[in-house]
């Protein structure tokens, strides 16, 4: 364990002082060896991307997966990248285009639900996000099995201002006093590790069992809920268009938020597939023939 943290504070270091264009030319070489050499789960993302898109041709989901590992590559070095970044470069690098959507709740005193997707670079929008927006930051995550580099983190984050909370300590995480209106955000397109209560749709033509925590914690606490729109622009420059998904939460019906945030998610990844991160296993759930 030590071990592994110890070549993790190497890398960081490394990296913090190596120039971009350095920078992206390791990434290509990661793509190299991750395609040819030491296939990194090929074989989910080739499914992944064959099912989305049946229509594909064989050399066109060949191309789909190249260009896939080549966004992976990116963002893990950027993401290793990011934990170095001053918070003038990050802002210069990952804009947001319309912070005055979340600002004007702010200014009422509102908190609000934000959700993202593991979408272009998602990475560093958890440390960019405090310095152009006025909300405090919770950000729920799966806890790393290296509690060292997972202490790091968190601590780097919370640094720039974003409160890093496990996913079992959601509802702690609502209860806890805050020194300002917050926004609680969500990487909602996760598979969920229990079937129980999800939220089943029609996502990218395959039965998706969908999380549903976001769209609780908003119709309890009646919150509104902000999608993070993340397009690439160029390599190592980013957008994020905030959009409002549900403004009167409570009102919904159930599964109804989720709806809105899978419709959103699928139109974006139909228009640039590349940029999504095929290598999970979002589908790894069968729907119960019972499931309506």
């Amino acid at each position: 364990m030590k071990f592994t943290y110890y070549l993790f504070l190497a890398f960081t270091k490394l990296f913090a002082i190596m120039p971009f264009w350095l920078l992206y030319g390791f990434s290509d070489v990661l793509r190299f060896i991750f395609y040819y050499i030491i296939p990194y789960r090929k074989k989910v993302i080739f499914g992944n991307i064959s099912r989305s898109f049946p229509d594909m041709t064989e050399k066109e989901k060949k191309v789909m997966v190249k260009l896939f590992y080549k966004n992976l590559c990116v963002i893990i070095l950027e993401g290793i990248k990011g934990v170095s970044m001053e918070t003038e470069e990050l802002a210069k690098r990952y804009k947001f285009l319309n912070p005055e959507v979340m600002n004007a709740y702010f200014e009422k005193g509102q908190d609000i639900i934000s959700v993202g997707a593991h979408y272009a670079n998602w990475e560093w929008g958890i440390i960019a996000a405090p310095c152009q927006l006025k909300h405090k930051i919770f950000a729920f995550y799966m806890p790393l099995s290296n509690k060292l580099i997972d202490a790091n983190m968190r601590n780097t984050r919370k640094k720039y201002g974003t409160e890093l909370v496990p996913k079992t300590e959601v509802r702690k995480a609502f209860s806890s006093k805050k020194d300002r209106p917050a926004t609680y955000f969500f990487g909602a397109d996760q598979s969920p590790s229990n079937i129980k209560g999800v939220h089943w749709t029609t996502f990218l033509n395959q039965d998706t069992a969908c999380q549903k925590g976001h769209e609780f914690f908003a119709k309890h606490y009646d919150l509104p809920v902000i999608y993070f729109d993340v397009r690439r622009i160029k390599r190592g420059y980013y957008t994020v268009k905030l959009i409002v998904l549900e403004e009167r939460s409570g009102a919904t019906v159930s599964g109804e938020i989720t709806e809105k945030y899978m419709r959103l998610l699928e139109k974006i990844i139909i228009e640039k597939p590349e940029d999504y991160l095929w290598s999970h296993k979002k589908w790894k759930h069968k729907k119960p023939q019972t499931v309506n």
